[in-house]
């Protein structure tokens, strides 16, 4: 059985996440006119290097790496949810230790970056799972090459 995360593989995905979450911060929090361009590469590239990470695993290790980022979405976007809309006076509470630009800020920026990243991720899924998978061929070319429809 093959372990879901290398050892080398872990530290790309955290840079890559954190490239995407710098990528999101700079287009939030700065006031530059050049600050969406900026934001829109740096999130480009660290959603590349998510994609890229995920480049050989199965459509099944798709699928559960999708339902995992997903996951973990939805943990990133909880403390960001409290300190920014809490709906009662015990979630804000809870969302008052959040208080303040930086952290609202960041709690936003990492939301946002596994966002995205899950998105990808979900993409990547459903592309492999119609039988779409980058260096492979095509449906068509398969169905044409062997007639019955079944890949090598």
């Amino acid at each position: 059985m093959t372990r879901p995360f290398s050892s080398s593989t872990v530290p790309r995905l955290v840079g890559s996440v954190a490239v995407v979450a710098v990528g999101v911060a700079v287009n939030t929090g700065l006031e530059s006119p050049s600050r969406l361009l900026l934001g829109l590469v740096l999130i480009a590239l660290g959603i590349a290097g998510v994609a890229s990470a995920a480049r050989n695993y199965s459509v099944d290790r798709l699928r559960l790496a999708t339902q995992r980022w997903w996951t973990i979405a939805l943990g990133s976007f909880l403390p960001y949810a409290l300190a920014t809309a809490p709906a009662s006076d015990s979630a804000a509470a809870v969302g008052s230790a959040f208080a303040g630009p930086t952290v609202s800020l960041a709690l936003e920026s990492v939301a946002a970056a596994v966002v995205c990243c899950a998105v990808a991720l979900t993409v990547l899924y459903g592309f492999a799972h119609y039988g779409i998978h980058p260096g492979r061929r095509s449906p068509e070319e398969r169905i044409l090459a062997d007639g019955d429809g079944h890949d090598e």
